[in-house]
């Protein structure tokens, strides 16, 4: 008796077979097939991934209509995720499409996206000129990320444009210094310098941008830099005369502070009185070494030495020398 009890034992640890259970041939062959499927996946998230790491080159490279006609195609591909529905926002933005721009933005003002799609929207309004809806939604992106340099620096440009340069101080300032090496954020805080009457402080940040940060490497500026600077100086002055508005005693140290605002113009002592040439972007050492951009740049090359993310629509609100 006992020794059938320990068979039956035995039998009963092989666990069930027969009909209905599965065999071993079969158990295996389903773990090759959920190992398949779950290869198949990673390499359709990996696949799906490189795609946007595409698509968000070419936005930053100012092609922001082949970036939407992707956008779309990436969807159409892998399904809608919020990457995809920012990127789509972003291109609308930037390819004057402004009211499906502002719908797609606020229909992603919820979970990981919302700082995103504020500072989106706060773009949106400062390309229509509509400054004080922009502080509003580009704060509303500081207080959800108030570490992000290009939502601070985006904030203090938006305040300057407006005519407040009080309220740009402590947001560029921040972004400044969160962002040291960040050619887009330093030229806002130049900005800042000259249109408060602080020449000293914005001559010293530019003759520090004009040269090169490391052995081989490019300045963080160019001539075309200072070009926009200039232009974007001009607006900041009318705006801030047009507001009245002027920066407290403490806006910085040597800051010419006076009842009325003091904005000059760019003077020629204040800029770098030469820029050493701007290397090519080419893959031969010897050609960076030797050669030099071309006067007028390619609209492509200037936007990325110059800008983070071009605008796209014509008409917009001055860029930012960024």
């Amino acid at each position: 008796m006992a020794t059938l009890a320990f068979a039956l034992a035995g039998c009963a640890s092989k666990g069930p077979q027969g009909y209905g259970a599965p065999s071993a041939q079969q158990e295996t062959a389903a773990q090759a097939q959920q190992q398949l499927q779950n290869a198949q996946q990673a390499t359709q998230v990996d696949n799906a991934q490189t795609y946007l790491d595409l698509i968000t080159q070419m936005q930053q490279a100012g092609q922001w209509y082949a970036s939407l006609a992707h956008t779309e195609a990436f969807e159409q591909q892998y399904g809608v995720n919020p990457e995809s529905r920012l990127m789509r926002a972003d291109a609308l933005r930037n390819t004057g499409q402004v009211e499906q721009a502002r719908q797609a933005y606020l229909a992603l003002l919820q979970g990981a996206t919302t700082a995103r799609a504020r500072r989106g929207l706060g773009l949106l309004y400062a390309s229509q000129g509509q400054y004080g809806q922009a502080v509003e939604q580009l704060d509303k992106a500081r207080q959800l990320n108030p570490i992000d340099a290009n939502v601070l620096s985006d904030l203090a440009y938006a305040h300057m444009l407006d005519g407040r340069l009080a309220a740009a101080q402590m947001p560029i300032m921040q972004a400044s210094q969160l962002a040291p090496a960040n050619a887009r954020v330093q030229l806002n805080m130049a900005l800042f310098w000259l249109a408060s009457g602080n020449q000293a402080q914005a001559s010293q940040l530019l003759r520090q941008l004009a040269q090169p940060q490391s052995k081989g490497a490019l300045p963080m500026i160019d001539q075309t830099s200072l070009q926009t600077l200039q232009a974007q100086l001009t607006s900041v002055r009318d705006a801030v005369r047009l507001r009245g508005d002027s920066l407290p005693a403490e806006a910085g140290a040597g800051a010419a502070v006076s009842s009325a605002p003091v904005l000059p113009s760019v003077p020629p002592s204040v800029l770098p009185p030469a820029l050493p040439p701007v290397p090519t972007l080419g893959t031969r050492p010897e050609a960076r070494a030797t050669e030099a951009l071309p006067e007028t740049l390619p609209a492509g090359i200037t936007r990325r030495i110059l800008l983070s993310e071009p605008p796209g629509a014509a008409g917009a609100a001055p860029a930012s020398p960024l």
